[in-house]
């Protein structure tokens, strides 16, 4: 074992962090615990939050027994393990080690990050996917502004749904999206769909009552195109490197609101060319996208866990499409010219299986793809691998699967945010 290796940090019942003295921190790869590589480890990225995670019991390695060891709990002291939340602009490398013994625990939807104590700080196994630095909690501080220009935005438009919407989304739920549209820069967003036609395991505004709770409320309304325009229109001719989004985390599938989403990126198009018009979607019908683009739309990222079809059924279960649906509407999308890109939902020891990489490089040889956002999956760990198909292949690291597609795929981006059109062309 290597001695420089951190120390175990786990947490009481009340969420206070200690440090081990003697017990060394370890990771999980999927269902397989793992000693973190020296290289795998970074200080703990600032504004990222620790987690503590009930129900859950720490592993941690034991020089003197040369052993993985567990913290068990008894009735005078409850020990749980320590996790992190990175920050936006980093890929985690491995889970906490950890096991479940509360069957009925499910924890709330976060990406829960392997750590330890070094030196004095705290270290992830995580590394930087992208050196824009969007979303740092110092750019949204200013809440004495934010709440002038939302006051200013409601008096300017009284009667548009989506605005009071989205103030209730930048105000109640720390949206950074939301925030954004009022402090009139980068990319703001355009929520237009309550339903959804896929079922994910993870997803942030609607669960079933057996799941953890959904992390927000979903918009309850479609609104009008007018309503959409406005809002868009209103950022693209103010805002820094403006980008406005259909498909957020506060709302179901944009593409079943095709109708709408088309007549407003007309009217956003005959009232300004500037800027850039987006969708995040499942990517369930090639053809919407292909006439989106015909309208003005600029970009699209297509949202997938695996390119293996049980994995991404299993994660995302589609109600009326299919994974080969998916695979289609990214090939479209590319030939309709838009800047495409995939929400790759990064989980460690799936997402980095040989297999997944194998299949994903052959994807991307044939230029389907120019971005490729490795996004963390927010979910409880073992409540994802309960629902996943089980397997025993053996994965290479999330980090030497970046390296690998970064020699073989030297056309393809890496990064996390989605990217104003003047950027579509930077390496």
């Amino acid at each position: 074992m290597n001695k420089k290796l951190p120390n175990l940090v786990y947490s009481d019942r009340k969420g206070k962090i200690y440090v081990h003295p003697d017990l060394k921190m370890l990771g999980m790869s999927a269902h397989n615990i793992v000693v973190p590589l020296l290289d795998q480890l970074i200080k703990l990225p600032k504004a990222s939050t620790l987690l503590y995670m009930p129900g859950y019991l720490p592993f941690g390695w034991d020089d003197s027994l040369n052993q993985v060891v567990e913290i068990n709990n008894d009735k005078n002291k409850v020990f749980y393990p320590v996790a992190a939340m990175l920050i936006p602009g980093f890929t985690r490398l491995l889970l906490p080690a950890v096991r479940r013994f509360n069957n009925r625990t499910i924890l709330p939807q976060w990406a829960y990050t392997a750590v330890g104590w070094s030196g004095g700080d705290f270290v992830v196994a995580a590394t930087k996917i992208d050196n824009l630095i969007r979303q740092r909690p110092y750019f949204y501080k200013n809440l004495t502004l934010l709440r002038k220009n939302i006051s200013m935005i409601l008096r300017q438009f009284p009667h548009n749904r989506l605005f009071r919407h989205l103030v209730n989304c930048a105000l109640n739920y720390n949206c950074r999206a939301a925030q954004n549209l009022f402090f009139k820069r980068w990319e703001a967003p355009l929520p237009t769909s309550p339903v959804c036609n896929s079922r994910c395991l993870g997803c942030l505004s609607l669960q079933d009552s057996e799941c953890s709770p959904a992390s927000h409320s979903r918009i309850d309304f479609v609104p009008s195109p007018e309503e959409i325009a406005e809002v868009a229109i209103n950022h693209l001719r103010i805002a820094k490197e403006a980008i406005v989004s259909f498909g957020q985390g506060c709302e179901g599938e944009p593409l079943l609101q095709f109708k709408t989403i088309k007549k407003a990126i007309i009217l956003i198009r005959r009232a300004t060319s500037l800027g850039t018009i987006h969708l995040n979607t499942n990517g369930y019908n090639s053809e919407y996208l292909k006439e989106l683009a015909s309208v003005g739309l600029d970009s699209v990222r297509i949202s997938i866990n695996s390119f293996r079809e049980n994995i991404y059924t299993a994660y995302y279960r589609p109600k009326g499409y299919t994974f080969n649906d998916v695979l289609k509407s990214i090939r479209i999308a590319k030939k309709s010219r838009l800047f495409t890109s995939i929400n790759l939902l990064i989980f460690p020891g799936i997402s980095d299986a040989l297999s997944e990489i194998q299949i994903l490089m052959s994807f991307l040889k044939k230029d389907y793809i120019d971005l490729i956002q490795m996004r963390n999956l927010n979910i409880d760990i073992q409540f994802y691998l309960d629902n996943m198909p089980q397997t025993k292949e053996k994965a290479i690291g999330v980090l030497n699967m970046i390296k690998l597609i970064k020699s073989k795929a030297k056309n393809v981006k890496f990064g996390y945010f989605n990217l104003p059109k003047e950027r579509f062309r930077l390496n």
